[in-house]
C-alpha cells in the first residue's frame, strides 16, 4: 500500500476541484488532487464555461433567494453571490482573457431566465474565456489546468477515491483510493475537499432520486462516489431530485447522447402521438426534463421520451443542429456544418410531405398533419392559443422536404449531494459541520429545480475557492 500526505486533499479535478486546489495552494497549503479518470476536467470541460456578472450585490441576493430552494440559508445565498462576484477578477489574475458571451437563451432584452423576479435587474451578462475551442468550458478548463501545472500541484490521475478516513475525534483526515498500482492512503493534515461531481452515470441513484434513468451528456466519472463517501461519515443530503437537463439525440453508433440546438424558429416538438405539448421556445434549455418527463398514469408510459422534433428545409439549412456544448460526444464525433452527413446517416427521417414523414416515426399521418397545419395557422395569425409561444418565435414549417428526429431529455448534470454550509463545510443531519470535510461544485450544489444558465460553473469556481481557503486555514490535526 502506498501512503502519501498533504495539507489538503482534493477529490475530483474539474472546475471546482481546480479552484479549490489553486486557492489552497496559494494560501500556503501543500495540495494533492485525486482524479479517477485518465483525463481531468470533469463536466467543466464540456460545459458552456460562462461566468455570471453581478451588477448589484443586494439585488442579486434577492434574485437568488427567490430561485434557490428554501433549504439554502440566506447566509449561504449571500456567500455565493459575494464570492461569485469575484470570479471574473480571479480568472484574470490567473491569466485568463474574458469576453462577453453571445449565448442567447433568455427572453429578449434580459440576461436572466426569470426577469420578472425581484432583483433580476441586478444581474448582468455572462463572460467566457477567449480561446480556440468551440466549447467555452474547454477554454475555462485550459486556464485552470495551466495554473494547476504552473504551481506544481500534485495530481494523481486514474485514482478513484473509495472512502474517507477518520480519526478518534471523528475528524476526516484523509482518503483511501484505488490507484493504477493498487490501494493508496492519502492523509490530509488540514482538510479534505470533495469535488467529484454528481451521479449522472449511476443507474441506481438515477432511479432512486429522479425516478428515471436518463441519458447523460457529461463526464463518465460522475457516478456518485462523493455521495457515498459523504454518507459513510454521516453527511446529510440535499437537492437530490434537482437536475440541469437539456435535450439531445441518441444514436446506436454512440453510447452517449449529443446535445441539440435549433437556431431558427421553424420547428416544433411532438409526442409519440404526434401532438405538441409545450411552448418549444418558452422553456429554458436547462429545464427540458420538466416538459418531457410526463408520465401518463393511464397507460403507465412516458409518451414524450423520446419526443420528436419536426422541421423543414429552412431549419436544415440554418446551420448545425447541435449544441455549442453537446457533451462528451465532442471527444468522438464532429457534427457537420450543414447537417447533410447526419441526414445521409439516416439520423433524420426525411419525406416530401408531412403525411409521408409521419409513419417513419410511428405516428398516424392525419394526426401529425393536423398538428403541423394548426401550428402553421398560429404562425400566420401571430398567436399560439395552445401554449402561448411568443410571436417572434413562431416560424411555419412549410418548406419541403420535411424532417423528423427523436429527441430525449439528457442530463447536463445532477445537483444533489452532501449538504454544505456557507463555509463549504459538509454538514450532518443536524446541520453540524463534519470536521475537516468540505465540498464544492455540483456535488451538493445549492441549486434546486430552478436553474439559471452559468449557475453551476459560477458556483464551482466560487465555492471551490471558499472550500480551498477554509480547508487551508485549518490547524493541522494532532497525530
Amino acid at each position: 500500500m502506498l501512503n502519501k500526505e498533504a495539507d489538503v486533499v482534493v477529490v475530483g479535478l474539474g472546475g471546482a476541484g481546480a479552484a479549490a486546489a489553486i486557492t489552497a495552494h496559494d494560501a500556503g497549503a501543500r495540495v494533492i488532487v485525486l482524479e479517477k479518470m485518465e483525463k481531468a476536467g470533469g463536466n467543466t470541460r464540456y460545459a458552456g464555461g460562462t461566468l455570471r456578472e453581478f451588477l448589484d450585490i443586494e439585488k442579486t441576493v434577492k434574485y437568488f433567494r427567490a430561485i434557490l430552494p428554501k433549504t439554502v440559508s440566506l447566509n449561504m445565498v449571500r456567500a455565493f453571490v459575494e464570492e461569485t462576484a469575484k470570479n471574473t477578477q480571479w480568472i484574470k489574475e490567473l491569466g485568463g482573457e474574458l469576453e462577453q458571451s453571445n449565448a442567447k437563451m433568455f427572453p429578449p432584452g434580459s440576461p436572466v431566465v426569470w426577469p420578472h423576479l425581484p432583483g433580476a435587474d441586478g444581474i448582468g451578462g455572462r463572460w467566457v474565456l477567449k480561446g480556440g475551442s468551440k466549447v467555452g468550458g474547454a477554454d475555462l478548463w485550459g486556464c485552470l489546468s495551466r495554473n494547476i501545472e504552473k504551481r506544481g500541484i500534485e495530481v494523481l490521475l486514474n485514482t478513484a477515491a473509495r472512502r474517507l478516513i477518520r480519526n478518534k475525534k471523528n475528524e476526516v483526515i484523509g482518503v483511501v483510493a484505488d490507484g493504477p498500482d493498487g490501494e493508496i492512503r492519502i492523509m490530509a493534515r488540514r482538510g479534505t475537499i470533495l469535488t467529484c461531481g454528481g451521479f449522472q452515470y449511476n443507474a441506481e441513484m438515477l432511479l432512486n432520486y429522479l425516478g428515471l434513468e436518463f441519458y447523460a451528456e457529461g463526464c463518465r466519472g460522475n457516478t456518485g462516489d462523493g455521495i457515498r463517501m459523504a454518507q459513510d461519515v454521516g453527511a446529510d443530503l440535499w437537492h437530490m431530485s434537482a437536475v440541469s437537463c437539456g435535450l439531445g439525440y441518441k444514436f446506436p453508433e454512440y453510447d452517449v447522447p449529443m446535445g441539440l440546438a435549433v437556431r431558427v424558429p421553424e420547428y416544433i416538438w411532438v409526442d409519440q402521438h404526434g401532438k405538441r405539448f409545450t411552448d418549444e421556445c418558452g422553456t429554458d434549455m436547462h429545464a427540458m426534463a420538466f416538459a418531457f418527463s410526463y408520465l401518463d398514469h393511464g397507460t403507465l408510459t412516458y409518451p414524450r421520451i423520446p419526443g420528436y422534433m419536426i422541421i423543414d428545409e429552412t431549419t436544415i439549412r440554418s446551420g448545425p443542429l447541435i449544441s455549442r456544448c453537446p457533451g462528451m460526444i465532442v471527444d468522438y464525433y464532429q457534427w457537420s456544418d450543414d447537417n447533410q452527413a447526419e441526414v445521409k446517416k439516416g439520423w433524420f427521417k426525411k419525406a416530401e410531405t408531412i403525411r409521408e414523414l409521419a409513419p417513419k416515426i410511428g405516428i398516424r399521418p392525419d394526426i401529425l398533419q393536423e398538428t403541423v397545419s394548426k401550428y402553421n395557422m398560429f404562425c400566420i395569425s401571430g398567436f399560439d392559443p395552445e401554449f402561448g409561444r411568443r410571436q417572434e418565435t413562431l416560424g411555419p414549417i412549410c418548406r419541403p422536404p420535411f424532417y423528423a428526429i427523436a429527441v430525449w431529455p439528457c442530463l447536463i448534470n445532477t445537483q444533489g449531494g452532501p449538504k454544505r454550509n456557507a463555509k463549504a463545510q459538509v454538514v450532518d443531519a443536524y446541520g453540524k459541520p463534519i470536521k475537516r470535510l468540505y465540498s464544492a461544485g455540483e456535488l451538493g450544489s445549492i441549486f434546486g429545480m430552478l436553474y439559471p444558465g452559468a449557475g453551476n460553473i459560477s458556483e464551482c469556481v466560487a465555492f471551490g475557492r471558499i472550500a480551498g481557503r477554509n480547508a487551508a486555514a485549518q490547524a493541522p490535526w494532532d497525530k
